[in-house]
């Protein structure tokens, strides 16, 4: 008689071949979770899927990476095809005002994004992007925020004062950017390393930098990446927050303490060149876990910035034990 594959992996007691992964024998005493990711996420993620950090946590876990912009990733878990994800945090505020039915339950990355000029277009400094043609995903946060800071740190507001040239994904960025079609693009890692080390443009502003300037926070790291769960999963799964905001933590230290295993992962889930990859490794702020009382300070801050720039809506963004309480899953 022929096993089907679930009646086969019954068979093996409960052996999970996880993707990306060797199949080996693993415990299901948490039962199963779904969890997506970006391709060019940058956010430790891949470390999570590739080393099965969730599995050896007792979960039978399936990773699955999406590529292009966030919002499709988005959509998979607010139509519960996956359980949780990892996101841009301007993102996921949108969404929860919106009614998604979820929560942040950890950090993963700082901010990632940065300005990045043509060279020979003359672009100096934040200012002379007025007028310039600029590329940028306009639906991602990195945009959103880089918006918001310009405004709140120099006063010109890019949409308006610049003409936004709008990308579908980072890669017709850079297209954009080596014709000559643009004077500047809007992007994150590890899409502004790659354009740098190719001699295709220069570094015009971090996003770290703006935030520093915008807010006169000289410490901190606002989040580029948070992880989400579906509420429905979550109320039935309590465990999964915390297993997953200690499996970052483990990516992390791989991130820190092994980075030739984590560029090597890296490499193999972006597809990017191992250059790209050890400058992007380098050059990146800060990879993070768990959500602390002083990172939950900061989150706060950025979310009341994206209120008063307009792209956050929502009353609760004005109320932080609100926010604390009905956003974040602590």
């Amino acid at each position: 008689m022929r096993l089907s594959r679930r009646g086969f992996l019954g068979a093996l007691g409960g052996a999970v071949a996880v993707a990306g992964a060797p199949a080996v024998l693993r415990a299901q005493g948490k039962g199963k979770v779904r969890l997506a990711y970006l391709q060019l996420g940058w956010a430790a993620t891949e470390i999570i899927h590739k080393e099965d950090l969730l599995g050896k946590r007792g979960w039978q876990a399936e990773y699955s990476i999406v590529p292009g912009s966030p919002v499709p990733l988005l959509n998979q878990l607010t139509s519960k095809n996956v359980d949780a994800i990892d996101m841009s945090f301007a993102l996921a505020a949108k969404a929860f005002e919106d009614g998604a039915p979820l929560k942040v339950t950890g950090v993963a990355t700082a901010v990632l994004g940065a300005i990045v000029a043509r060279p020979g277009a003359g672009l100096a400094k934040v200012e002379d992007l007025k007028g310039r043609k600029v590329a940028a995903v306009v639906g991602t946060s990195t945009y959103f925020d880089i918006r918001a800071l310009t405004l709140k740190g120099y006063g010109f507001d890019i949409q308006k004062d610049a003409q936004i040239v709008t990308a579908t994904a980072p890669p017709d960025m850079v297209t954009l950017l080596a014709k000559g079609d643009v004077d500047a693009i809007i992007a994150w890692q590890p899409i502004t390393d790659q354009v740098v080390l190719r001699g295709q443009g220069v570094y015009l502003a971090k996003q770290i930098d703006l935030w520093r300037k915008a807010t006169g926070r000289p410490s901190g790291f606002p989040v580029h990446v948070c992880y989400l769960v579906h509420n429905e999963f979550l109320a039935k799964n309590a465990a999964i927050a915390k297993d997953i905001n200690d499996a970052q933590k483990d990516a992390v230290e791989i991130w820190y303490n092994r980075p030739d295993r984590a560029m090597e992962i890296v490499a193999e889930v972006t597809k990017l060149p191992p250059d790209v990859i050890k400058v992007a490794h380098k050059e990146t702020v800060k990879m993070l876990s768990g959500l602390p009382d002083e990172q939950v300070d900061t989150l706060i801050a950025q979310l009341k910035i994206n209120k008063e720039f307009g792209f956050l809506k929502s009353d609760i963004w004005d109320n932080p034990d609100r926010i604390r309480h009905e956003f974040f899953h602590r």
